[in-house]
């Protein structure tokens, strides 16, 4: 097996740099290598000093989610590899509940037989795993490796602390089916921006505070419903997880790929289980809980 070396330039790294500029560019200040020491009322204690702050964002990540909640982190590992078997326009996800508890591998294709395999699973080794599931497919070479823990819990309680906004994964705005947040993340951005903005205009904490109620209001049923799926993927075994693919039809196989991404939007999840024999499999397993999905309940309802 051929590997090269690890290149740190990636599509995640120039989105990066492209918000910097046009930052840059509006009157932000960027300093780098300038980590953050501690808070003292409206300062900010740095390495490089103190920065008097009106209003403090955190977007630390899942980092900062360690001290409240570590029950939704999981370890993951990502390589973006060259190989000739990554087959072009086609995602392929792994279920094991042995291998990946909780999680699954994937395999997404980029271009010219590059692509982004990656595992992520409750307390596994996510290196010796992915390199594992690499072995096991042929031949690569890595162009770049990521490790990196994720949050599958869901939003936080509080976005807003005082005048501390959190934002992105540190809100726990990260799907809790896949952990992906370019979206929802990205718009809890926008809204904690203008929340912000219209904040300094005029003092009011409840025009601070519409940012989590606009966010709530976009993305909180979605999220509920993904909760319960990713409830659902703890609970399941691999016998299960076999007998409810088991029961797919062809017609609905399809169906689920034209219309649904890899995020696992809950309407996927809720064609997989819209067969009598999974849904008395998720009805044994969770009981009155899974009436929480309404279109379950009517499905049940007619059973």
């Amino acid at each position: 097996m051929q590997k090269n070396k690890t290149y740190q330039s990636s599509t995640d790294a120039k989105l990066d740099k492209q918000i910097a500029r046009q930052a840059q560019k509006n009157g932000a200040e960027i300093r780098v290598k300038t980590p953050l020491k501690e808070i003292r009322e409206n300062k900010a204690i740095t390495t490089s000093g103190e920065i008097d702050f009106k209003i403090l964002v955190d977007a630390r990540g899942v980092s900062a989610l360690a001290q409240k909640d570590r029950t939704g982190i999981l370890q993951s590992a990502q390589y973006e590899i060259y190989a000739d078997w990554i087959e072009k326009g086609k995602v392929e996800v792994f279920l094991d509940a042995e291998k990946y508890p909780g999680f699954f591998s994937w395999i997404i294709p980029s271009c010219g037989g590059t692509g982004k395999v990656g595992v992520a699973g409750r307390g596994i080794n996510a290196m010796q795993t992915l390199e594992r599931f690499l072995d096991q497919k042929g031949k690569y070479s890595i162009i770049r490796k990521v490790f990196a823990p994720i949050w599958v819990n869901g939003p936080i309680e509080n976005f807003v602390s005082g005048n501390t906004v959190i934002v992105g994964d540190a809100a726990g705005q990260s799907k809790p089916t896949t952990a992906g947040g370019i979206y929802s993340c990205g718009i809890g951005g926008i809204y904690a921006g203008r929340a912000i903005s219209k904040f300094l205009e005029t003092k009011k904490q409840d025009d601070l505070e519409s940012y989590q109620k606009a966010w709530i209001e976009k993305f909180g049923k979605e999220f509920e419903r993904q909760s319960f799926a990713r409830k659902m993927l703890e609970r399941l075994d691999n016998k299960s997880i076999d007998a409810i693919f088991d029961a797919l039809t062809p017609e609905m196989i399809a169906d689920i790929s034209n219309n649904d991404d890899f995020d696992f939007h809950t309407s996927a999840i809720i064609k997989m289980l819209g067969l009598k024999g999974s849904l008395k499999v998720a009805q044994t397993m969770f009981g009155a809980e899974i009436r929480k999905l309404p279109r379950l309940a009517q499905i049940l309802s007619k059973l």
